[in-house]
């Protein structure tokens, strides 16, 4: 792995640790907090879509299309994290993120 991919990783699993009984800044808690409860809402939408994609026979463009919106803002606001976080600038982080922004702006609307 490379310098990126370990800072990468450490910021992950930064974002995911318990922080009791710490200092932390405001706006970095809120904006982890965004992240991290974003990628729940799109793991939970997706664990409730599953079963009603597999078992159920109605319609469901309508949940299919905002489970999509949230699966990709919530892979927009991780990549916008991990840039801020970042200290080596990557284009593919860049990439990564104006794609994802790009994919959610398209399958929400």
């Amino acid at each position: 792995m490379t310098e990126a991919d370990k800072e990468i990783i450490d910021i992950l699993k930064e974002l995911f640790r318990n922080k009791n009984n710490e200092f932390v800044d405001p706006d970095d808690l809120l904006r982890e907090q965004i992240v991290k409860w974003s990628i729940y809402m799109a793991v939970l939408g997706l664990l409730i879509l599953l079963p009603i994609k597999i078992f159920g026979n109605a319609d469901q463009s309508a949940a299919s299309s905002i489970l999509s919106g949230i699966v990709g803002l919530a892979f927009t606001l991780l990549f916008i994290h991990l840039n801020i976080k970042s200290k080596n600038p990557s284009i593919i982080m860049y990439v990564l993120t104006w794609f994802s922004l790009m994919l959610s702006l398209w399958l929400a609307g």
